[in-house]
């Protein structure tokens, strides 16, 4: 497999393009197709390595990004 860098790297480029194609118009509007895909991941991840596991992985990454990303100047900006 590539290396954690290429994956990451690979993952933002069709993480984009599906955006795009999604023809979103709206912030909210990428939040709900992102969401989708984090669904049809999820899905993918039980099909692959059994839905514990993907529980536990999904989890954690949650548990990850709360605690990382708290207070955090995110900000909204014009989906296209």
């Amino acid at each position: 497999m590539i290396g954690q860098q290429e994956a990451e790297a690979l993952a933002q480029h069709h993480m984009q393009e599906y955006i795009k194609a999604c023809g979103c118009d709206t912030v909210r509007d990428v939040g709900n197709a992102l969401m989708k895909l984090v669904s049809m991941c999820g899905l993918g991840m039980c099909a692959t390595v059994g839905q514990a596991e993907a529980v536990e992985i999904l989890s954690g990454t949650a548990a990850y990004i709360a605690k990382t990303q708290e207070g955090r100047n995110w900000r909204s900006e014009r989906a296209n």
